[in-house]
């Protein structure tokens, strides 16, 4: 079973890529918060032994931004990075088309990825949470 946490301020987007991360992951264990604070709340609880495997993140939300959330990790929880960088997938989620945020996510060791919203059955299958045979539309 893997974990997944999504940070995303929109519930459309919520509810849809809880819908295809369960398609592609019949046991994910699937957390969800809308805001940066919240998520950075919810890893902060659950300690840097019980990480998610993955988490997406948005870029752009009212608040706080997914660099935001980025650049706290770095300076206000130095351990929960390093823990993250050694034992979590994370990815930048976007529907900007802007190449400034592309440039900016590579500056970011955490990063594996940016993606454009919405996730897919087969962005899940090139990210390697679930084989060909099961991957199908929802």
């Amino acid at each position: 079973m893997s974990r997944y946490l999504l940070i995303d301020d929109d519930d459309i987007i919520q509810f849809i890529h809880k819908r295809v991360i369960s398609a592609a992951d019949g046991q994910a264990d699937i957390s969800a918060v809308f805001s940066v604070a919240n998520g950075l709340q919810l890893l902060t609880d659950w300690g840097v032994d019980h990480l998610p495997d993955f988490i997406f993140i948005d870029i752009s939300m009212p608040v706080n931004s997914g660099f935001d959330f980025l650049d706290a990790l770095i300076s206000d929880h130095p351990a929960l990075h390093a823990a993250l960088l050694e034992r979590s997938r994370v990815f930048l989620l976007t529907s900007s088309v802007n190449p400034r945020d592309q440039q900016r996510a590579q500056g970011y060791a955490l990063i594996e990825r940016m993606l454009s919203k919405p996730l897919t059955p087969e962005m899940m299958m090139q990210l390697g949470t679930l084989s060909s045979e099961t991957a199908s539309p929802t």
